[in-house]
């Protein structure tokens, strides 16, 4: 005859409680964790979306060279074609990078477009100035106003405005973004005699 235990289900009912303690310590262990991790995300959040204001980068013409410079003076049919090499900066006045996408720079003569060039997507670190050269051809094919035109070149400057809009981003978290929407807006003075871009101006 097997000897039998008068106690095992004290042992057992002990067992129980004891497995059911752990269960509830782990349980507020988790909650507590939980608690911490959605506490500190909320700080973060809050910090990134008041304190995170970003100034709005500046986007403007620099200067320019030119490769090819042909300014017709005919009375009759005056005329310019130009290929300009233009410097571009974008400076980032925050201390974080900001990323912006691909945009077109127009470029107009008495408000008629006479030519464009395109500003490929890339970054700008934090506190810093992206230069890059935007190569544009300035064409009078489309201008109506030939006598504004006419008396213009045989003034020898040539006004100019250069326009435009970059959209990028600044990453705060992993999934936190905040988009800024830069204009571009630069009136200028072309000098034919010097072939000279002047008096640069921007909004």
């Amino acid at each position: 005859m097997v000897p039998t235990n008068p106690y095992g289900h004290v042992n057992e009912d002990l067992q129980a409680v004891a497995n059911e303690a752990r269960r509830k310590r782990r349980r507020r262990h988790l909650i507590s964790i939980l608690i911490i991790v959605g506490f500190a995300i909320g700080i973060i959040l809050v910090l990134a979306l008041t304190v995170g204001n970003f100034r709005t980068p500046r986007f403007r013409v620099r200067s320019a060279t030119f490769r090819t410079f042909n300014v017709v003076t005919n009375s009759t049919n005056p005329s310019f074609n130009i290929i300009m090499n233009t410097e571009v900066g974008i400076r980032n006045r925050n201390f974080r990078r900001f990323r912006y996408q691909s945009t077109t720079v127009d470029f107009y003569y008495r408000e008629q477009k006479v030519g464009e060039g395109v500003v490929w997507d890339d970054r700008v670190k934090g506190r810093d100035t992206r230069k890059f050269i935007v190569p544009v051809t300035l064409s009078s094919s489309k201008v109506t106003t030939l006598s504004e035109l006419r008396s213009d070149i045989n003034g020898g400057v040539l006004p100019l405005r250069s326009r435009s809009r970059l959209t990028g981003r600044f990453k705060i978290l992993i999934f936190v973004r905040r988009y800024k929407h830069v204009n571009m807006d630069c009136t200028m003075e072309l000098v034919v005699a010097n072939r000279e871009l002047r008096n640069i101006f921007c909004r």
